[in-house]
């Protein structure tokens, strides 16, 4: 899975994984726990589609994402083989989430992911409690290299509201000139903290010039880089 990716690859999937994570907030039309329990959606679009037959092959977990206020936030991530033929099983990978009250038998739509395997690779959407506020993050990485991105969303009570990460164009900002980014940072929203490589002009790929660590900010539904150090690396 773990594969080098060319500098080229690499400039491009910067750009890439902000705007791949290709999280889609939904209308919160209700749908009935049965059908979201144990129907998968279809193969054809858009997400989620029950008006045509889902995939034979299609698989289903459903689990408990969150309790929250006197809500409960449902997931169902479903798979089902890619077209893409390839040595190892492709999937293509989609995760549904819905709101309901305990005991009730309709829930609502609320966001919904999918990738295919051949491309990207779609982490299982997971929850974390960030200053108070409840936050999904989608977290996605291009087939074939170590290269990933992540989408933020915020639940609050029957509404999934997108936040704006700032990180990567904050992090270049604050590099002593001559320096970039060519591979995105790792980040670690439980701590509020990340790190990553810097390179310097004339670098070559594989050895950057410098690390970096910085700690991270939510601010109205923006993530922003609170601090930011710089380390040389020794030649």
């Amino acid at each position: 899975m773990i594969r080098r990716a060319t500098l080229a690859t690499m400039v491009v999937a910067l750009a890439w994984a902000s705007v791949l994570a290709g999280g889609q907030i939904l209308n919160g039309a209700p749908v009935s726990l049965n059908k979201a329990q144990t129907w998968c959606v279809s193969s054809m679009g858009p997400v989620p589609n029950w008006d045509t037959p889902a995939h034979p092959e299609c698989k289903m977990v459903w689990r408990v994402l969150a309790e929250r206020n006197g809500k409960t936030l449902y997931s169902a991530r479903q798979a089902w083989p890619s077209r893409t033929r390839s040595a190892e099983p492709l999937r293509v990978l989609t995760e549904v989430l819905y709101e309901g009250i305990p005991g009730s038998r309709v829930v609502r739509r609320l966001y919904a992911v999918q990738e295919d395997e051949a491309r990207i690779h779609l982490e299982p959407l997971r929850l974390l409690t960030i200053g108070g506020a409840a936050i999904i993050e989608s977290k996605v990485c291009m087939t074939g290299t170590n290269e990933c991105g992540r989408e933020l969303v915020t639940w609050t009570d029957g509404r999934i509201e997108a936040i704006d990460d700032r990180t990567v164009g904050e992090i270049r900002s604050r590099l002593p000139k001559g320096y970039d980014l060519k591979i995105n940072p790792d980040i670690d929203l439980g701590s509020m903290t990340g790190s990553g490589k810097a390179w310097k002009t004339g670098d070559a790929d594989c050895c950057p010039s410098a690390a970096i660590e910085f700690t991270l900010r939510l601010d109205a539904g923006e993530l922003h880089v609170e601090e930011l150090k710089i380390q040389r690396l020794p030649a």
